[in-house]
This record gives C-alpha cells, sequence and structure tokens, in this order.
C-alpha cells in the first residue's frame, strides 16, 4: 500500500495556489504528482512555487493518469458535477471545493456514482477541521446552551479584485454559493434538519446575490438566520442561542487563535482556541481515508441534506 496518497489537481485556481496545494505539501500523508492547466504558464508558475509534478495540459489526461489515487476539483461552481463524475468513473477519489454541485439533483447524481465506482467524495468545507469548530461541537454536544432556539451567522467580504468567476451567473456565481454556504453547513451542522419555511431578501449585481439575508425556520421552533455578500465590510461571525445559555464564535469560519464567548446564568467565559492548520488538516484527513479505506470526517447525506436548502433559498431569488 502507497504511503502516501498521490494528488491531482484540475486547474490552477487561486485557492488552489494558496491554500490546498500548500497544505498536500505540509501533509506527510501526502503527495503533489500531477496538476492539469490548459495555460502552459500557469503550469510553470506552479512549478516554480512547488517544485516537480506530472504536468498535464488537458483535464482528461491527468484524471486518466493511473498515478493518481486523489483529484482535488477547485473549478467553477458549474463545472463541479461534471469533473467530480468523470474523475470518479476514472477510479479516482474526489475533494470538491464547496459548494459540492449547484442543486440537490446534481448531487444526488454525484453521490450515486460515488458509490458505484467505490470512490471518496467529499465537500471541502476546511472550517470544520479548526480548533474553534472542534470546540463549538464540544460546547453543543456537552448540552451546555439547552436546546437550541436561535441562530444567526454571517460570512461577507469586499471583492475588490474585477472580473471573477464570482460575478459570473452562467459559472455558478454569487454570494451564497461562494461564501453563504459556510453558515448555511453550520445552521446544518446544528440542527441536522431541513427548515419548514424559508424568506429571503436579496440584492444582485451582474445577475448574482451581492448581498444576501435569509431567515430559516424550523419544525421545533429554531429560527435561523444565514447574512453572506460581497459589497461591504468583511463580517465572520455566529452565535448559538439556546434556553440555558449563548455561545459567540467570532471568525467562525477561519483557523487564527482567537477567543469563544460562553453566557450562562452562572456568567461570560472566554475560551481560548488556538490556531489550526484547516486546509492541512483537511489534505491530511481525506488522505489517510483514501489510504486506509474509510470514511472522511464530512459526510455526503449532509451535504445533499445542506444542499436542498440552498436550492430552496436560491428559488426565492431567481428572476
Amino acid at each position: 500500500m502507497n504511503h502516501r496518497a498521490r494528488w491531482g489537481i484540475l486547474g490552477c485556481a487561486r485557492i488552489a495556489r494558496l491554500q490546498v496545494v500548500p497544505a498536500i505539501l505540509r501533509c506527510r500523508e501526502a503527495e503533489l504528482a500531477a496538476v492539469a492547466s490548459r495555460d502552459a504558464g500557469k503550469l510553470e508558475e506552479f512549478r516554480s512555487l512547488f517544485g516537480d509534478f506530472k504536468a498535464h495540459a488537458g483535464y482528461d489526461t491527468l484524471i486518466d493518469d493511473p498515478n493518481l489515487d486523489a483529484v482535488y476539483v477547485p473549478l467553477p461552481n458549474s463545472l463541479h458535477r461534471e469533473w467530480a463524475i468523470r474523475a470518479m468513473r476514472a477510479g479516482k477519489h474526489v475533494l470538491c471545493e464547496k459548494p459540492l454541485a449547484l442543486d440537490a439533483a446534481e448531487a444526488e447524481e454525484m453521490i450515486r456514482i460515488s458509490r458505484e465506482c467505490g470512490v471518496l467524495l467529499m465537500e471541502a468545507f476546511m472550517y470544520r477541521y479548526t480548533a474553534r469548530m472542534g470546540k463549538v461541537e464540544e460546547i453543543l454536544a456537552s448540552g451546555l446552551l439547552g436546546p437550541i432556539r436561535c441562530i444567526n451567522s454571517t460570512f461577507r467580504f469586499f471583492l475588490d479584485r474585477q472580473n471573477t468567476i464570482k460575478e459570473q451567473p452562467e459559472l455558478g456565481g454569487g454570494a451564497l454559493y461562494d461564501v453563504g454556504c459556510y453558515p448555511l453547513n453550520l445552521i446544518g451542522l446544528i440542527t441536522q434538519s431541513e427548515p419548514e419555511a424559508i424568506a429571503v431578501e436579496c440584492a444582485k449585481s451582474n445577475g448574482v446575490d451581492v448581498n444576501l439575508s435569509a431567515v430559516l425556520r424550523y419544525a421545533d421552533g429554531l429560527i435561523a438566520t444565514l447574512h453572506c455578500g460581497f459589497n461591504a465590510f468583511g463580517r465572520n461571525y455566529s452565535e448559538i442561542v439556546g434556553t440555558d445559555g449563548a455561545l459567540l464564535i467570532p471568525d467562525t469560519f477561519l483557523d487564527d487563535a482567537g477567543q469563544l464567548t460562553l453566557l450562562t446564568k452562572q456568567g461570560s467565559e472566554s475560551i481560548a482556541v488556538a490556531a489550526s492548520d484547516r486546509y492541512g488538516e483537511e489534505i491530511r484527513d481525506f488522505s489517510t481515508a483514501v489510504l486506509e479505506g474509510r470514511q472522511p470526517r464530512l459526510g455526503l447525506e449532509e451535504s445533499l441534506r445542506n444542499l436542498r436548502v440552498l436550492e430552496r433559498i436560491l428559488e426565492k431569488i431567481r428572476d
């Protein structure tokens, strides 16, 4: 058995260059084996940054490479389904950037094919691998907050780069797909269910949502709010409120060191969280899952459930 999972990267996307490929290089269980791009200049840039790997001039030749175990898909959202399926049918395990697909039907097809082909498929929510989220899950499991009644979660940033895929509707652009899926994932992690009712307000630019808020009401009376956007100062914050306490989570989806605040009848408690390597831990988990023949941390039923909710939100804002 290989001691390292051999990775191929489909394209030279910014997130691959800045985050995922460096994470692969940091991971003892992973090896950067191949990168595909139609742009020879980008392949040379990657080689200058990351050293030796097999360069492929097309995505097809990479997924057919017999010397690869896993493929990372950082392509535009509209291409996730097509290339994840092609890679899985070629026998490769797939780590696919979020959102896994554009809608639940695409995700269902991807999940079915992963099972038919006997390969792993996971949505790349790297924030789930932080010490911050570990502490959040620990507090939720402890019952200190009591039954949860309210969740508020925001992820927005000011988009100051021009002509990005984030602004192109035909490529699956928009704030909900790009960053709103993080609060939605957090809400799904907590509720483990789908809302009974959804209300949405949205502002659009260039055909995509750039400022969106959604209110989700659940059968047990819990109400969750989700906010995301591209057009104003950045905010990355969540709060979880129960009958017995509240948990305040600054920088929810980041991996730097920080503080959580736990509020109960006994008063306020600051809880330190250490800096983490969210991308490195995600790559380590998926790589060892490939090597050990086990499932990775994030399950596909969770991804499918959250995509059903995301699809319902999008239906509210389509012209």
